[in-house]
């Protein structure tokens, strides 16, 4: 039940006085115990040279064409196609697909297409060596295992026949029809998944989850080689590589999400970019580094299947837009007259520019020779030019990141006993950064350990070298890290103000989100130390909420007198405006002074007017629109961060 409001209200704001001294937290006055911590701040992921991917994507959007994209973020280059004019025809490309091995099992499988039954084509493996071969059915295994000390390999088979081949070669083959626009047969690696980030196109939009697939192998064939080039008597773990066409290889390319191919994604044009990025890129190499199992792939191979090349997954993974992506772009591959690499291959690359590229950028591409990557020596075709769209958080992902660690853990990386500063001292010309000063105590003398950025992203496990870098007291919240009030938010946390928004938890602040009025008296309770309650319910709308106490302290102690005429409702779920919070504010911490009155512009004739006037002579508002403040936004609700803001600088004008 709630009780007239015949009370004075001057007796109930007495009240406030007594308690605000008490209560004020000194400025900067962070426990003195929370330990320090540094924070890297950052956006991009990735190298950052060439294309950015997510930049090609917010292009397309834009209606951008594939070779305008390709032209953008390869400065000068042209499109060509492989064996028309000087370009040759590729060469079957060798991937590498694992290295080292002592012992690898291969499963034959079939192929399965919807619609009528295909009978499989035959699949053989073969050991040159010799001329011994087997014919595998489907489902049959081969268990290939090293000979230790010798350039031997035991064969064990199982399924549809048992045999044991023992001490023979190590060089083997195993073909089926994987030249065919439609193989029957397939390769499977024992033991061995990799993930399809991109699901199943028929979830599509928006796709389903991530699948763990087999590792499986449709197109071209299978190869194994002992270590060392043709010839080599090297007895060392043997090599495991997939031989193809160049246009099949890119089919199982998964470096971009397909799903952008669909009409509803608008990114069509940045798959098709894709792909000549990606064919460039695999040419180049295949040219520059010649002879599989002699050349500076590491294996029997001119590209891995890795991120360390191209992440090429084999079969089962495509959707039907990264297909048409790569048709529709068949053997074209970016080229410029200065295309040289670095250093000079013993073979002709024929000017093709090797296509790097990655997620996304800080910004600004980087230009090559500043990062390392194609070279010390710049290139046209590798420099920096502007990236908004990495930075557009509703198509990048990446757009904005951040990593916490304690003052100790850095300290600790960069071989100091403690820890005082660390700033980003260079810059590159994208602005991402260069070089990192960590300055400390080092066996009781002073200290600085100079790092590169690229160590920096390597040793904290960063997403890209686009990076600020914090050093301070830890966060209390994960989501205000940048905030422009983040030092007030900070400091009524301090002062228990506020505990955060995701009970029991606790780990975030939701900044952007609107303080009710039920709030607002929670807020204003805590940060006043209000707990006289008057003993009676003043209002009637707020019965059995959270907030009901706090309301009746804060009507008890003055600072409000409800939401209707006559007193009786508090309307604790309405959102709160500025003005009113301009009037609570004043209430609660007795501003009296508007000064010259009429400082702001969209307050004449507000009956809060001059509630306004006092807030801004006491310092606590300055206004809405920086850098005029001619403006205060009387109307509009009051964010969690103002909110923040308005009681931190109320309580620092107070000590």
């Amino acid at each position: 039940m709630h009780r007239s409001r015949r009370i004075s209200r001057l007796a109930r704001t007495a009240v406030v006085a007594l308690t605000i001294a008490a209560l004020i937290v000194p400025a900067g006055t962070a426990a003195a115990d929370e330990e320090a911590t540094v924070t890297f701040e950052g956006a991009g992921w990735g190298h950052a040279v060439g294309l950015s991917q997510y930049g090609a994507y917010g292009a397309s959007r834009d209606g951008w064409s594939d070779e305008e994209i390709t032209n953008y973020f390869y400065q000068g280059t042209s499109i060509e196609v492989l064996g028309e004019g000087d370009l040759s025809v590729p060469d079957d490309i060798w991937v590498g697909l694992k290295r080292d091995l002592d012992s690898v099992t291969l499963i034959a499988r079939q192929v399965i297409y919807p619609g009528s039954p295909v009978t499989p084509a035959p699949m053989t493996l073969t050991r040159p060596a010799d001329g011994m071969s087997w014919e595998l059915a489907v489902d049959d295994r081969v268990e290939i295992n090293r000979v230790p000390g010798e350039r031997k390999c035991d064969l064990i088979f199982s399924g549809s026949f048992a045999e044991e081949s023992l001490g023979g070669s190590c060089d083997l083959d195993v073909t089926w029809d994987g030249d065919a626009e439609m193989p029957t047969r397939k390769i499977e690696v024992d033991g061995c998944e990799f993930i399809d980030w991109n699901g199943a196109e028929s979830q599509y939009p928006p796709g389903g989850p991530s699948i763990m697939r087999p590792c499986q192998y449709g197109r071209g064939y299978l190869v194994i080689r002992a270590p060392g080039p043709p010839g080599s008597i090297a007895t060392g773990p043997f090599d495991m590589s997939m031989v193809m066409g160049m246009e099949d290889y890119l089919l199982g390319i998964s470096e971009m999400p397909y799903w952008w191919g669909h009409a509803q994604a608008r990114g069509m044009e940045a798959l098709k970019a894709q792909a000549i990025a990606a064919r460039s890129y695999a040419r180049e190499l295949q040219l520059y580094r010649g002879t599989p199992g002699n050349n500076s792939c590491g294996a029997w191979c001119h590209v891995r299947d890795d991120t360390y090349d191209q992440r090429y997954v084999g079969w089962g993974h495509g959707w039907t837009t990264w297909t048409a992506a790569v048709e529709s772009t068949a053997g074209e591959v970016m080229t410029h007259p200065d295309a040289t690499t670095s250093p000079v291959a013993a073979n002709d690359t024929e000017n093709i520019v090797r296509g790097y590229y990655s997620s996304s950028s800080g910004g600004a591409t980087e230009y090559g020779h500043e990062v390392g990557v194609g070279g010390t020596v710049p290139k046209p075709y590798y420099s920096s030019v502007p990236d908004p769209w990495s930075l557009d958080p509703s198509l990048n992902f990446r757009a904005d990141w951040s990593f916490e660690f304690s003052a100790d853990f850095v300290a600790g990386k960069v071989g100091l006993d403690t820890l005082e500063s660390v700033a980003v001292t260079d810059r590159n010309t994208s602005g991402s950064a260069r070089t990192v000063e960590f300055v400390g105590i080092d066996d009781g003398a002073a200290a600085t350990r100079t790092w590169t950025s690229q160590d920096v992203r390597s040793v904290f496990g960063l997403y890209s070298i686009y990076f600020d870098v914090v050093y301070g007291t830890a966060s209390p919240f994960t989501d205000i890290i940048g905030s422009v009030h983040y030092d007030d938010i900070v400091y009524i946390a301090d002062a228990g103000i506020t505990a955060g928004c995701n009970p029991p938890y606790n780990t975030e602040f939701c900044p952007g989100g609107f303080v009710t009025r039920g709030q607002m008296a929670a807020f204003l309770v805590r940060a006043l130390g209000l707990s006289d309650d008057g003993g009676q319910d003043w209002f009637g709308d707020d019965d059995g909420i959270t907030f009901e106490g706090d309301i009746n302290r804060l009507a008890t102690a003055g600072i409000t007198f409800g939401c209707n005429e006559d007193g009786t409702r508090f309307c604790p779920n309405d959102t709160v405006s500025r003005a009113q919070m301009a009037a609570f504010l004043v209430r609660a911490f007795g501003y009296s002074d508007p000064g010259a009155g009429n400082w702001f512009t969209d307050d004449d004739g507000s009956i809060f007017e001059s509630d306004i006037d006092k807030l801004r002579v006491a310092g606590v508002t300055f206004g809405c629109n920086p850098p005029d403040n001619d403006k205060y936004c009387p109307e509009d609700p009051v964010r969690r961060d103002q909110m923040a803001s308005f009681l931190a600088r109320a309580l620092r004008g107070q000590a």
